[in-house]
C-alpha cells in the first residue's frame, strides 16, 4: 500500500509504502535536487490519487515536478517529468533515495557485480565491498556506493533485510545521459536508490584512473525537462526473490535486444580451431600456451613478453581445450588437430603428478610444472584439479568409444579421484586448496571444490563405482547451502573468495549431472537455482559504445555476455563450459528461458573471432578474453589485445555440445536469424 504525505512547514511530504500495516520503506519528498554546494528536498504539494494510480505535484524553488505512480501486483511503476523555471543555466543532480524504515544487516545485489557484501573470507584483491561500519575508501571498502547503471548486467539494485526484499530498476538511460544505482547502509539508516545522471563513489571501480570518483552533473537551461522512469519491487525475504524480476526484464528488453553474430556457430568452431592450433599449440612441448599478442611486431620488439608459455591443466588452458581439439579434429578428419589434442593430454597425465600424487596446477617454460595463481606457494586449486579430472574423464570415454584405450589417462583419473573420495570431509566438503607435496587440505573455505561433484558424476557413468557416486551425493547436499544462500564463490585461481559466474556453471554442471545419475528432483531444483543465479551475470540487453571506439565501428552486442566477477569486470565466453548441461536442463525443467538465454550466450560468443588476418588488428582465428564494457583495466569500448587458448576452445566445445543435442537444428535455425537482423 502506498501512502502520500503533503508538505508541513519545514517538512517536504513523503512517499510511504506499508506492508501488513507497517511502514517499511518511504522517501521524503519526492527525491533530492543536490548542487555542488547544496541539497534541496522537493517537496510535495499536491496529490490526486486515482483508481492504481497516484499523481504527485511537488517543486522546489526553481523545479517543478510531476511524478506519477502506478500500483501493480508486484510492483510499482514510477514516471517522472522534471521542468527547469529558472532564468539562468543551473547546474544539479537528482537523487531518488528510498529509506528503510526497519535497518538491521542489509545482503545486496547489484547484478554481475554485487553480492552480500562482496567480501568474503580471506579475499584479498581490491575492489569494491561493502561494510556498515569499518569502511576504507581506499582499498574500496565502503558503507556505501554508487555506480553507473552501465557497469551492472541488469540496472537494478535489491537489498534483503530479515522480513522482505526490495529492489529498485530503471532503464540505463534518461532524458539526459546516463542513470546511476545506489545503496547504503550504518546499520541504524538503510537506503537504495538512483542517481540522475551516475555517479561513482566514494570511489570509482576503474584502476587505469587511479580509482578516482566521478562525479557527474545536469547543466540545465531554462524550460527543459528531465524525463525519467523506474519500478520498484516488494517481495519477501526469500533469496531466491530476485529471479522473476530478471526474467521479467529480459523478455521486456528481448524484441529490442537482438544478437548478432558475425557468423555460425560451424564457422566460429572452424576459425577456432584454426587458431587454437596455430597460434597457441607447441608441438615442440606438446602444450598450449594461454595467450599470444595480436600484434606480432610488438611481440617481437617485447621479447614475447605478450606471449604466456605457460599452461594450467584446465580452467586458462589444458585438458578441456585439448579434448575439444581433438574431438573436433575427429569430426573434420584432421590429423594434425587429433595428435595435438591426445599430445597435450598426453603430456599432463604422464608429466604432470606432484609429489602428493595429484597433478599439478600448470606448466611454465621457465619453472615446468608447478603449482597455480593461489593465495600463498605450494598449493593446488580444487576446481583447476576437479575440472581437469571432468575433462579428461570425457576425453578419455570418447577415446574408448571410438577404439583407443589410454591406460595412463584411465591411471590418472582413477588417482585423483580416489584422492578426493579420501580427503572429503564427512559433511561432504571437499576443500580449496591442496597441499602440492603433501596432499593436506589447506584452505576448507569456499566453493573451489564443488567441481568435483561433475568429475565424480560423470566417472560413476563410466566406471560404475558406487563410491564415486556416493561421494558425489555427500557433496551435493555439503555445496547445496551455498546455492540456497544465492552465494558461490571461490572458482577462479584469480579471483580468490569472490563471487564469480564460473562458480555459477560449476554449479549447473555439478546438479545437473548429480540430477542424471540419481533421477531425484532435489537435484534438478539446485539446478535450476544455479542457473538463475548464473543469470544475474548475464546481459539482457545491448549497451552502446562510445563513438568511433572499436566496439562501437564493430557494432559489439553484450546480450548473452557474462561480466567474469565483480573483482574483474570485463565480458567473458566462459559461459559455454555449461551448454550441453544448459540444453539438458531445458529438457528436464522445459523452461524456455534456459534455452533462450543459452542460445544469447553462445550468439555472444560468435562476436570477435578474427576472420582473416588483420581483422581488429589480429591475426586469423584470434580472441580476445576481455571485452571491456564500461571503464576498467582500459578504456570503455575497447578489448585486451591477447588471443586467449579458453576463448577458442569453449566455441569448439559449445559447436561439438550443440551437434550431439537434439536442439542442433532449433539453435542453428536461430543463430541464422539473428545473422540476417
Amino acid at each position: 500500500m502506498i501512502k502520500i504525505r503533503k508538505a508541513e512547514g519545514n517538512f517536504p511530504g513523503a512517499i510511504e509504502f506499508e506492508k501488513q500495516g507497517k511502514t517499511i520503506l518511504s522517501i521524503d519528498g519526492v527525491g533530492e535536487i543536490e548542487t555542488e554546494s547544496s541539497v534541496e528536498k522537493i517537496t510535495i504539494k499536491n496529490f490526486i490519487t486515482g483508481k492504481g494510480s497516484v499523481r504527485i505535484f511537488a517543486k522546489t524553488e526553481k523545479l517543478n515536478c510531476t511524478v506519477k505512480i502506478f500500483e501493480r501486483s508486484d510492483r510499482y511503476e514510477f514516471k517522472y517529468n522534471i521542468k527547469y523555471n529558472g532564468e539562468n543555466s543551473f547546474k544539479c543532480k537528482l537523487k531518488i533515495i528510498f529509506n528503510f524504515l526497519d535497518s538491521g544487516s542489509p545482503k545486496w545485489l547489484v547484478p554481475g557485480i554485487f553480492y552480500a557484501d562482496n567480501m568474503y573470507g580471506k579475499s584479498v584483491r581490491k575492489y569494491p565491498k561493502f561494510n556498515p561500519v569499518e569502511t576504507d575508501p581506499d582499498n574500496l571498502v565502503s558503507n556505501y556506493w554508487s555506480f553507473s547503471s552501465k557497469r551492472a548486467s541488469m540496472p537494478a539494485v535489491f537489498c534483503w533485510l530479515e522480513n522482505f526484499m526490495v529492489a529498485v530498476l530503471t532503464d540505463v538511460d534518461f532524458s539526459h545521459g546516463v542513470t546511476g544505482l545506489f545503496f547504503s547502509s550504518d546499520l541504524n539508516n538503510t537506503e537504495l536508490g538512483l542517481i540522475f545522471p551516475f555517479s561513482e563513489e566514494p570511489v570509482s571501480y576503474t584502476p587505469y584512473l587511479d580509482n578516482k570518483p566521478v562525479e557527474n552533473f545536469l547543466n540545465l537551461h531554462p524550460n527543459e525537462e528531465i524525463i525519467f522512469s523506474f519500478k520498484l519491487f516488494f517481495s519477501n525475504s526469500d533469496p531466491h526473490a530476485y529471479d522473476e524480476i530478471v526474467r521479467d526484464f529480459y523478455y521486456e528488453m528481448r524484441e529490442r535486444n537482438k544478437p548478432s553474430p558475425w557468423f555460425t556457430l560451424e564457422d566460429g568452431a572452424d576459425l577456432s580451431a584454426y587458431g587454437l592450433y596455430r597460434w597457441h599449440f607447441i608441438p615442440e612441448q606438446s602444450v598450449i600456451y594461454e595467450t599470444r599478442g595480436f600484434d606480432n611486431v610488438l611481440s617481437l620488439n617485447v621479447k614475447h613478453a605478450d606471449t604466456r608459455a605457460h599452461m594450467h591443466i584446465s580452467w586458462v588452458s589444458g585438458i578441456p581445450y585439448a579434448f575439444a581439439l581433438m574431438k573436433y579434429g575427429y569430426l573434420r578428419k584432421n590429423l594434425d588437430y587429433i595428435n595435438a589434442g591426445k599430445s597435450v593430454i598426453e603430456k599432463v597425465v604422464t608429466e604432470g603428478t606432484s609429489p602428493a600424487g595429484i597433478l599439478w596446477s600448470q606448466w611454465t617454460a621457465e619453472n615446468g610444472w608447478t603449482d597455480g595463481w593461489n593465495p600463498k606457494p605450494g598449493l593446488t586449486q580444487a576446481r583447476t584439479l576437479s575440472e581437469a579430472i571432468l575433462f579428461l574423464i570425457r576425453a578419455y570415454d570418447f577415446e574408448l568409444k571410438n577404439g583407443n584405450e589410454h591406460l595412463s589417462w584411465r591411471d590418472c583419473i582413477l588417482r585423483n579421484l580416489n584422492y578426493a573420495v579420501k580427503i572429503q570431509r564427512e559433511d561432504g566438503n571437499f576443500g580449496s586448496y591442496y597441499n602440492s607435496a603433501t596432499g593436506e587440505v589447506e584452505i576448507w573455505e569456499g566453493c573451489a571444490g564443488l567441481m568435483w561433484i561433475s568429475a565424480l558424476c560423470e566417472a560413476y557413468k563410466v566406471f560404475k563405482d558406487e563410491k564415486f557416486k556416493k561421494s558425489a551425493i555427500k557433496a551435493g547436499e555439503f555445496y547445496s547451502r551455498y546455492i540456497l544462500d544465492e552465494l558461490i564463490y571461490g572458482a577462479p585461481e584469480d579471483a580468490f573468495m569472490t563471487p564469480t559466474s564460473e562458480d555459477t556453471y560449476n554449479a549447473v554442471i555439478s546438479y545437473v549431472l548429480l540430477y542424471e545419475i540419481t533421477g531425484e528432483g532435489k537435484w534438478l531444483k539446485l539446478a535450476e537455482r544455479s542457473a538463475d543465479l548464473m543469470m544475474t551475470f548475464r546481459f539482457s540487453y545491448n549497451l552502446t559504445f562510445p563513438k568511433d571506439t572499436l566496439l562501437n565501428l564493430y557494432n559489439f552486442k553484450t546480450i548473452g555476455a557474462d561480466i567474469a566477477s565483480p573483482v574483474n569486470q570485463h565480458l567473458h565466453n566462459y559461459g559455454l563450459i555449461c551448454v550441453p548441461e544448459m540444453l539438458k536442463l531445458y529438457k528436464f525443467t522445459s523452461d524456455e528461458y534456459y534455452l533462450d538465454r543459452t542460445i544469447d550466450n553462445i550468439c555472444f560468443s560468435l562476436q570477435f573471432i578474427a576472420r582473416f588476418d588483420g581483422d581488429f588488428n589480429a591475426f586469423r582465428g584470434m580472441m580476445t578474453e576481455q571485452f571491456y564494457y564500461v571503464d576498467w583495466l582500459r578504456p570503455v569500448g575497447t578489448i585486451l589485445t591477447l588471443s586467449h587458448s579458453w576463448c577458442l576452445g569453449m566455441v569448439i566445445y559449445a559447436y561439438l555440445s550443440v551437434i550431439e543435442s537434439e536442439y542442433k537444428d532449433l539453435i542453428f535455425n536461430r543463430i541464422k536469424k539473428y545473422m540476417e537482423g
